[in-house]
């Protein structure tokens, strides 16, 4: 199951409440996307809740794609975003607090470290195929990603 599918809204039944429809938990689930996406009625949102879906939406949403937001972009632009709050040096409960301030979403602890974790291994394994292969610019690339994770 990828990281995204493990992202929620946070205050789920506010934010509905205040759209006056219902909407699924999860972040990235296509309903919640066509909603974002579309704006309807986010003026119904209070200012703060507001500024963060549009925060969200500006930063993953935009896309030049025929089937944009449903062409995998933003679940790509969320995973960067993930990696470079670690490599900025943050921890999984750190991460999660800075997405609630960002973008109103929830994680786990554990979700994110066991993506994080996974990361590193992806990273170590395409390092190794690089080498293998005599990519040595891949392979540094790879290796220097990999530390920005372990740090």
């Amino acid at each position: 199951m990828a990281i995204t599918d493990k992202i929620y809204v946070k205050n789920h039944q506010q934010l509905a409440s205040q759209l006056e429809t219902s909407i699924p938990k999860g972040a990235f689930s296509g309903a919640t996307l066509d909603l974002l996406f579309q704006g309807e009625g986010l003026a119904k949102l209070d200012d703060a809740t507001r500024d963060r879906v549009l925060d969200f939406a500006e930063d993953f949403l935009d896309c030049d794609c025929q089937a944009s937001p449903h062409c995998g972009h933003p679940e790509e632009k969320f995973v960067h975003y993930l990696l470079d709050l670690r490599a900025q040096g943050l921890g999984p409960d750190a991460i999660v607090d800075v997405m609630g301030d960002d973008y109103m979403l929830y994680a786990y602890p554990g979700d994110i470290l066991s993506f994080l974790d996974q990361s590193v291994r992806t990273l170590e394994a395409v390092e190794t195929l690089a080498d293998v292969d005599g990519d040595e610019e891949m392979a540094r690339r790879a290796g220097e990603r990999r530390r920005d994770l372990v740090r």
